[in-house]
């Protein structure tokens, strides 16, 4: 039952059969891995990297290896990450995505020509991974390279058609290319597929709203922001872009109760303190407003550590 919830993708009932099989029990390193999997996916990487261990004393295995990466790349320990990743490639030196962790992690450590070849070695063991080839796209925008960007987010596309986030990061390479009408027609492509999905995915809502937010269609990125907020009324994002554009539009209760929404979903928030003290200056209220200005000082990042 459970391996049948997982291979459908109904990972919170799957958890439950998983967590319960005992150390003694011969399907335990199979339910670590699965647990591990499920963890990496709902984006609990310190669970999913205690889980991938312990498989690892049970069975050496690269891709296991690369989750493991993965799991401590999310918690950003490089070092740690690095290893697992090798650990991966002294098993099997010819493991695509072994490279292509080692790409990330290089990216995220600024070093942009340790990562390019990284890449390039995993497209070349395996040109047909969608996933390397957005990481490598991603890679590419942050150095500047929009045109061969946009190229590999397109290649991405083109072997995962079912991608949002290859649409949302097409769109802003394209936005920031200055092709607004590409830009529009990637993100409503991402927004269709999305809503073919399992689970939600606020990013490209979120990036979709902004991005309409700042060609000043007000009511369009109203619309798209408010029915993210129908599918995932929990979503912090969601709810502090839409206060943004409530405020833009003047409609300052809404914009506050937004504000406070968010603040409440998502936790302590410096961006968010700070947009409330400006909407509650707006509105006259210069308690409220000096309230969250304090608060964004206090959480505010120190520029100088």
């Amino acid at each position: 039952m459970a391996e049948k919830l997982y291979r459908a993708k109904e990972f919170r009932e799957a958890e439950q059969y998983y967590s319960h099989v005992e150390s003694g029990n011969a399907h335990y390193p199979m339910a670590q891995l699965r647990l591990g999997t499920i963890y990496y996916l709902t984006e609990r990487p310190k669970e999913a990297e205690k889980c991938f261990l312990i498989f690892l004393k049970f069975k050496k295995s690269p891709e296991v290896y690369c989750l493991l990466a993965g799991a401590q790349f999310n918690q950003r320990n490089f070092n740690l990450a690095t290893n697992s990743a090798q650990q991966a490639l002294q098993l099997d030196p010819k493991f695509a995505n072994a490279y292509t962790v080692l790409g990330m992690i290089h990216t995220a450590e600024k070093d942009f020509p340790r990562a390019q070849a990284d890449y390039r070695e995993a497209l070349k063991l395996n040109d047909n991974d969608s996933d390397t080839w957005f990481m490598f796209g991603r890679a590419l925008f942050l150095h500047d390279d929009f045109a061969e960007a946009a190229k590999a987010f397109d290649r991405a596309l083109k072997i995962n058609p079912q991608s949002v986030r290859s649409y949302e990061n097409l769109a802003r390479t394209q936005d920031t290319m200055g092709d607004v009408t590409g830009a529009e027609e990637s993100f409503k492509k991402g927004l269709n597929v999305s809503q073919t999905q399992k689970y939600f995915d606020s990013h490209i809502y979120v990036e979709y709203g902004e991005f309409l937010l700042k060609l000043d269609r007000l009511t369009d990125s109203q619309s798209v922001l408010e029915e993210g907020s129908r599918i995932a009324p929990r979503d912090a994002e969601i709810r502090y872009a839409l206060s943004r554009v409530y405020f833009r539009m003047q409609h300052l209760q809404e914009a506050a109760q937004e504000g406070e929404t968010a603040l409440r979903l998502g936790g302590p928030d410096y961006k968010i303190d700070f947009l409330l003290a400006q909407i509650y200056t707006a509105m006259g209220n210069p308690q409220e407003a000096s309230k969250h200005a304090s608060r964004a000082a206090e959480t505010a990042p120190n520029p100088n550590p």
